[in-house]
């Protein structure tokens, strides 16, 4: 059964947050125009973007904002991002580690070389001062 536009949001959201931590990166800005922006760059550059068909228009950075908003919320996904001075991912299950959660949320469409990909094009398009690495 196809996913719906929701599902495949918040599929996104979770794997982008995976990614984004597979970069050892703790958190980028919470500046809407640059997290859209760096969305966008991403979901561009992306060869699985095709699977989640209703991702698209002249701005799916509007849509990863609307939904990683939603995240921090949601229960039952393995990632979320806290949104605040600084959106932060991270992993929703007590002693995972970002292994475990890409190994779950990875199928047979999307890998979790296919999620870290993804995470290391979005930190790409980010100045340096709009990320946070971990030490």
């Amino acid at each position: 059964m196809a996913q719906t536009k929701d599902q495949q949001v918040k599929a996104i959201v979770i794997g982008m947050a995976l990614g984004v931590l597979a970069q050892g990166v703790e958190s980028v800005t919470s500046a809407k125009m640059s997290v859209e922006l760096a969305f966008n760059h991403a979901w561009q550059s992306w060869p699985q973007a095709r699977h989640f068909p209703t991702i698209k228009g002249h701005d799916p950075g509007n849509l990863f904002w609307i939904g990683l908003g939603k995240s921090e919320r949601r229960s039952g996904a393995c990632a979320a991002w806290d949104r605040g001075r600084w959106c932060v991912p991270y992993i929703t299950y007590d002693d995972w580690t970002v292994e475990d959660a890409l190994d779950l949320h990875a199928d047979s469409d999307v890998t979790a070389q296919d999620w870290i990909e993804l995470g290391r094009l979005f930190v790409e398009h980010f100045k340096p001062e709009e990320v946070q690495r971990s030490q």
